[in-house]
C-alpha cells in the first residue's frame, strides 16, 4: 500500500480515523485535510464526534486507528505534550484556567518559560484583548468569558502553527466574543491556521473558507459554507429530514 502523504499546502491531514468505545463507533473512517493559513470550520449535530476528533488529533485520546499527518510528520499516538511542542495546540469546550494562579502566571506557565521574555509576551497578549489590568487577578476570580479568553491566550504563548478551537465563544458575552474573533482573524492574517468547532453558523459563514460536517462519526459533507448550507445530507443530519420531505 502506498504511504499517504499530505499535499504541500496542507498542514493537517487525517485518513481513516476510527475510534470505538465499547462497541460504539464515535469516529467512522474520518478523512480531513486542513490547508495551511486558513480558518476551517468543523460543524455537526451534538454528539456527532467533533470533540472526539479533536481529542484524537491533539493526542488526548490515543486509542484511535488511522493516520494523522501534521506539518509532514505522522503524529497519531503521540503524547499531547509532544504534539504541543511540535506546534499544534487546542482549547477545550469548558474553561481550564488554573484557578489559584494569576492571569499572568496562567500564561507564563503555558509557555513553559519563566523568563522576562515570557512575561512580556503574556502582557502583550493581554493588552491586545484588553485584559492587561487583570494580570494579577486569580483565575478563579475571572468571569467565565474572561476565563475562556485567557485559555485562548495560553494557547498562543507557544506560538503554534495550528490551533484547534473547541467552541471558544460558548457562554461568552458579545463584547468578549467579538474580541476573540477579531484576534483569530488577526492571527490568521499573520499565518496561523485554525480548525474551529462552532455552532453559530453566522460565525462559520463569516470566518471559514472551508467547512467539514460531521454526523454520527462520519464526514458527510465538505466545501464552502454555501454548498454546505444547501447540502441535503447536512439538512437531514440537522433537521431529521431533507428539504425534499418538507424540511425548511
Amino acid at each position: 500500500m502506498n504511504e499517504l502523504v499530505c499535499a504541500p499546502d496542507h498542514i493537517l491531514c487525517a485518513w481513516g480515523l476510527t475510534r470505538e468505545f465499547g462497541g460504539v463507533q464515535a469516529l467512522r473512517g474520518v478523512d480531513l485535510h486542513v490547508v495551511r493559513g486558513t480558518i476551517t470550520g468543523l460543524i455537526g449535530p451534538n454528539g456527532s464526534g467533533k470533540t472526539t476528533l479533536f481529542q484524537v488529533i491533539s493526542g488526548m485520546d490515543r486509542g484511535a486507528t488511522g493516520t494523522i499527518s501534521f506539518d509532514s510528520e505522522s503524529i497519531l499516538g503521540w503524547r499531547p505534550s509532544q504534539i504541543y511542542r511540535r506546534g499544534l495546540a487546542r482549547t477545550f469546550q469548558l474553561s481550564r484556567v488554573f484557578p489559584e494562579l494569576t492571569v499572568l502566571e496562567n500564561l507564563v506557565v503555558a509557555g513553559h518559560r519563566r523568563d522576562r521574555g515570557a512575561s512580556e509576551r503574556a502582557l502583550g497578549l493581554l493588552e491586545r484583548v484588553h485584559l492587561r489590568e487583570y494580570a494579577a487577578v486569580l483565575g478563579k476570580n475571572l468571569s467565565y468569558g474572561q476565563q475562556k479568553l485567557v485559555e485562548f491566550l495560553r494557547v498562543l504563548m507557544s506560538d503554534p502553527a495550528l490551533i484547534l478551537l473547541d467552541e471558544p465563544a460558548a457562554g461568552v458575552n458579545p463584547t468578549l466574543r467579538q474580541t476573540l474573533w477579531d484576534m483569530v482573524r488577526h492571527l490568521n492574517g499573520l499565518g496561523t491556521t485554525f480548525l474551529v468547532i462552532e455552532h453559530n453558523m453566522e460565525v462559520i459563514a463569516d470566518l471559514c473558507s472551508d467547512v467539514y460536517v460531521l454526523s454520527d462519526g462520519e464526514i458527510i459533507a465538505q466545501g464552502d459554507f454555501t454548498s454546505i448550507r444547501n447540502n441535503e445530507r447536512v439538512l437531514e443530519a440537522y433537521f431529521g429530514k431533507s428539504r425534499k420531505h418538507g424540511a425548511a
